[in-house]
């Protein structure tokens, strides 16, 4: 090990959860940051903490290491996983089977601070990572659950070019949102008051709720292709939680999920904690990111408008 790195011991690591975020990948290796620090860690694909120290130290690191023991290079289609607020990466475990069959592609799981951060800085570290992946990768997909979805929006947002209006890395492809609050969240505006969520959740759970207003306008709609499948019973308009006037996965209304724009959309009664895991929902986000289309049919059902009475 390089003599300006900090001693290190190649120790076991949780790969991060609500205190770390992710900045680079390069073939399942990741640079993350402490998000109460602020220093950084090298983890391998076995999430063993290889180096420690500053985000350069780090990535001359891994440089090194990608070096000695030939690491390959990303494949050539990165498919990008963004999960909600207080969850992580191993929730996308169904999913990342489903993509890993797909010969040349290869998933990107962003862990990020969910509960410990703003919405900007998981967007500028979602930017980063993005920016990480070589030139051998041609396409980035994107999927999102919940949150991750807002994040995914704030980045787009946060990167359109004035003068072309385009969005994001050009190698953007296909998004698909998995229950995104695009309308903000009732269920945070309604625990709000209590002070525990705010407490649980951080600043971006105040944003998802009281400052959702001042949120918005930062967030894109894509300009690419993108759908949305929402969790929620479809039967007389009912839904799993009362606090909603129609169907909902308990967490939010199929109305909330709502985005003017959406080539597909989607409904499945399942509840918004495992709805990314369901079989249906595996599958319909793999044939989208594959065909633009969630039914095998190819058949779309577009949200060509903002309904009427949308918002939470």
């Amino acid at each position: 090990m390089p003599a300006n790195l900090p001693i290190n011991w190649e120790l076991p690591t949780m790969g991060g959860t609500q205190f770390w975020t992710d900045l680079a990948h390069r073939s399942g290796w990741r640079i993350q940051r402490n998000s109460l620090t602020g220093h950084c860690r090298l983890l391998d694909g076995d999430n063993i903490r290889r180096a420690w120290g500053s985000e350069s130290q780090c990535q001359a690191e891994l440089d090194r290491l990608a070096g000695l023991l030939k690491l390959p290079a990303n494949q050539s289609t990165v498919v990008i996983l963004a999960h909600g607020l207080a969850r992580t990466r191993g929730c996308w475990d169904p999913l990342k089977r489903a993509i890993a069959e797909r010969p040349g592609w290869q998933v990107v799981d962003f862990t990020y601070a969910s509960t410990r951060k703003p919405m900007a800085d998981h967007a500028a570290a979602f930017k980063q990572l993005i920016a990480s992946l070589g030139p051998e990768v041609s396409t980035i997909h994107l999927a999102g659950h919940s949150m991750g979805n807002i994040v995914i929006r704030h980045y787009l947002g946060d990167t359109i070019d004035p003068a072309t209006g385009r969005q994001g890395d050009p190698r953007i492809g296909r998004i698909v949102m998995i229950a995104p609050p695009n309308q903000g969240s009732r269920v945070a505006r309604v625990l709000q008051p209590t002070g525990v969520f705010s407490l649980t959740t951080g600043r971006s759970g105040v944003e998802l709720g009281r400052d959702w207003k001042e949120l918005e306008p930062r967030l894109a709609v894509p300009t690419g292709e993108f759908g949305i499948i929402a969790g929620g019973k479809t039967d007389a308009g009912t839904g799993f939680h009362p606090v909603f006037r129609g169907p909902n996965d308990m967490t939010v209304s199929v109305e909330e999920t709502h985005l003017a724009g959406a080539q597909d959309s989607l409904v499945h009664p399942w509840l918004h904690p495992t709805i990314m895991k369901q079989p249906e929902v595996v599958a319909a986000t793999v044939r989208f990111l594959e065909t633009g289309s969630f039914r095998e049919s190819g058949e779309r059902q577009p949200i060509a408008a903002s309904p009427a009475g949308s918002g939470p």
